[in-house]
């Protein structure tokens, strides 16, 4: 039996992680695993957790364009994302779910 409820966070944050092992560009290949384990420690210290979910994913389709990062609700979608710009993503966030 399944069982339908509402989703426990304000925020769902989408960070691909995908690693094709150099056959095609990927996210993996630009750090996708260390920007989603960045991200989720900065949240984690700014006390976005357990308010914000940020989960690591296979593929968000993008992975030419460098890691990539989604946010919902707000149907945000980052491309390029470097270990330099999780403040930056951060602070949006926080933002958001503060207001």
């Amino acid at each position: 039996m399944i069982v339908k409820q509402r989703i426990p966070y304000s925020r769902c944050v989408l960070v691909c992680v995908n690693d094709r092992k150099g056959e095609k560009p990927s996210c993996g290949d630009q750090q996708g695993e260390a920007v989603f384990r960045q991200l989720r420690a900065v949240a984690k210290q700014r006390g976005l957790h357990p308010q914000v979910r940020i989960t690591q994913v296979k593929c968000l389709g993008q992975c030419a364009a460098g890691v990539t990062v989604m946010i919902y609700p707000e149907q945000v979608w980052y491309s390029g994302v470097s270990l330099e710009n999780v403040n930056e993503i951060v602070e949006e966030i926080f933002a958001k779910s503060l207001g």
